[in-house]
């Protein structure tokens, strides 16, 4: 079984994403201090305007291909900049901040005129920092950047977990030991709009969603894993179908490291945990759509990972399972997930990430998109759209 990726595969490396996330911090920390316009006269920024913005005015100009992560990093800026007296940072890898990232958060804390508080529920966990504008910004920034390293650091871990997982079904140890030190690629690439698709895409209108593009995930590594997960599951005495295709929302900026390294609990959108500490699906389309549009208030773009889930046998969640409970009292073998309903079900739960596999990600808006054929590529045209004018000067991505 070979999992290397095939040569000239335009793979992505999420690597680069970090480089740039601590080149843009290190400005954005220097520019911070440079905005702070309420202690300018209204004399002088009148005179600023005459003698135009770009001679005396600090500006961000935006460029690339790419209009959603253009969106996505317009509405960061826009938050950064727009911060007054606390900020509050919502991400899951705050619970995997150890003894060093609380260090760097006591001395953010002595060396400026911050508070910073850890909020834990079983929906999701929060930093909420409080303070001057120009020393918020800053230790913002600095927060976040962690956050990318710790994001970082824990892809690794689950790459490694990937890799040991294959190394120890099948005969190619050795090479997977050597494969651990490397990134895991994979590959997007648009879908041709065939009729399946069409018909679909009108469902997740019809449920308000606008799509602006589809992909296709192809990762051969977690592909690997997952063909290996069904064989053994498939080899037991299911009633039920052993796969189904579900649905889950996963915000933006984790959407590159769930195509790298599959579906985990702190990737996903935060949610009540009442059927299980796991992973959840849907196959309500409809219901997934309300939540979005309750919930993903701030965010412009709304993506949806279509999988294959590997549910198997099931049975009834409950909020205390941190695995799937065994077949009957006392027995040695367990369900493979848990559900809302068992006669009717629509949300299944996983407590193992090599148990689904990402097949097509779907990128949409809760506002209006001109309709176009975009089976070639991302539309590109936009009605309505706040970002539109981002395109425009020299491309970097």
């Amino acid at each position: 079984m070979d999992f290397s990726m095939g040569a000239g595969a335009a793979a992505y490396n999420e690597k680069s994403d970090l480089e740039t996330c601590k080149v843009f911090s290190a400005e954005m920390a220097k520019r911070s201090k440079m905005l702070n316009l309420n202690s300018v006269p209204q004399s002088s920024r009148e005179k600023k305007r005459e003698n135009g913005p770009e001679a005396t005015s600090p500006a961000i100009n935006l460029m690339g291909f790419n209009i959603e992560e253009m969106c996505e990093a317009q509405a960061w800026i826009q938050r950064i900049l727009s911060l007054h007296h606390n900020h509050i940072i919502e991400n899951n890898h705050i619970l995997y901040l150890g003894k060093k990232e609380h260090d760097i958060l006591s001395q953010l804390q002595k060396t400026s005129r911050v508070t910073i508080t850890e909020m834990t529920s079983p929906e999701s966990t929060k930093l909420e920092i409080a303070g001057a504008q120009a020393d918020l910004i800053e230790v913002v920034m600095n927060i976040e950047d962690m956050l990318c390293k710790v994001q970082e650091e824990m892809a690794r871990k689950k790459e490694q977990s990937l890799w040991n997982f294959l190394g120890q079904w099948t005969n190619q140890q050795q090479k997977t030991q050597d494969k651990m030190k490397e990134n895991i690629l994979f590959l997007k690439s648009p879908v041709p709009l065939t009729q399946e698709f069409l018909d679909q895409k009108k469902q997740f209108e019809k449920c308000g969603l606008q799509v602006l593009k589809v992909e296709k995930i192809d990762n051969k590594v977690l592909m690997a894993a997952f063909q290996l997960k069904k064989k053994m599951m498939e080899g037991k005495p299911h009633r039920q179908p052993v796969s189904h295709r579900l649905f889950q929302q996963v915000p933006h900026q984790f959407c590159k490291v769930v195509c790298r390294v599959g579906f985990q609990r702190t990737y996903s959108v935060p949610c009540d945990p009442k059927y299980g500490v796991g992973i959840y699906f849907t196959k309500n389309l409809k219901s997934l759509a309300e939540k979005a549009k309750k919930t993903s208030t701030a965010d412009k773009l709304i993506c949806v990972f279509e999988a294959e889930v590997l549910t198997g046998s099931f049975c009834q969640g409950h909020q205390l399972n941190i695995g799937p409970p065994p077949l009957s009292p006392g027995a040695v073998d367990g369900h493979d997930s848990v559900v809302d309903s068992v006669s009717s079900p629509e949300t299944f739960v996983i407590f193992s990430s090599m148990q689904a596999i990402p097949q097509y990600l779907w990128t949409c808006t809760k506002g209006y998109v001109q309709s176009q054929d975009y089976s070639s590529g991302p539309m590109r045209s936009f009605a309505q759209y706040p970002w539109k004018g981002l395109t425009s000067g020299s491309p970097v991505d």
